[in-house]
Order: C-alpha cells, then structure tokens, then sequence
C-alpha cells in the first residue's frame, strides 16, 4: 500500500497543485483527517479547526489558502482529473468541502489498507 501522505500528494500534483502553496499541506492534513474520521460525517469548521491548529494560524486562513488551491487547480490544473475523481452536476468549480470530500472518498477507494 501507498502511504495515504504520498498518495495524497501525488494525486494533488496529478490535479496540478504544487507545494508551492499552503492550500496543498492543508488540503494534504485536512484529507488525511477526514480518511481517519469514523464519522461518515464531518463539518469543515470542525476540520479547519483541526488543520489550523496542527500549522498554529486561523481557521480563516486555512480556508481561504484552500480555495486558493482549489482555484488555481480549477483555472490552471488537470481539469479533467478533476472531474473524473469528483463528479459535477454542472460545469462548476467544486467547493472546498466537495473538494475534500471527493479526494479523500477517492484515496479511499484506491489505496485501501
């Protein structure tokens, strides 16, 4: 098995991010957390709390940095990656929490222990 830490930053530079932006360790903390929760459900304030306090800022940065990320993956990125892992209705940028959401259901699927 992949290391879900590798396996999340591979599949984040596969989408087009870089390390370059702190969006990508937070997004990288928040997916990890969410693949360890045991709730099948979870609120992003919860989650910006916990990744806040595991880099020491605000809850407000670790979700502003994070639709930073999804932005520029979104505008710069592999488009269709993206749609394939997470799934749109429409043609819309997927918010934070779909974002997540959808990378932590698809890291699950593909690199189970």
């Amino acid at each position: 098995m992949v290391c879900k830490e590798n396996a999340v930053h591979k599949l984040l530079r596969k989408l087009g991010a870089n390390g370059g932006y702190l969006g990508f360790y937070y997004v990288a903390s928040a997916i990890e957390l969410v693949m360890r929760n045991d709730e099948a459900y979870y609120q992003c304030k919860w989650l910006y709390n916990e990744v806040a306090n595991q880099y020491q800022t605000t809850p407000f940065c670790v979700e502003r940095n994070i639709r930073t990320l999804v932005d520029s993956i979104w505008n710069q990125g592999n488009r269709d990656l993206l749609k394939e892992i997470i799934p749109y209705p429409s043609n819309a940028k997927p918010k934070n929490a779909q974002f997540i959401d959808g990378l932590a259901v698809y890291l699950t699927e593909n690199y189970e222990e």
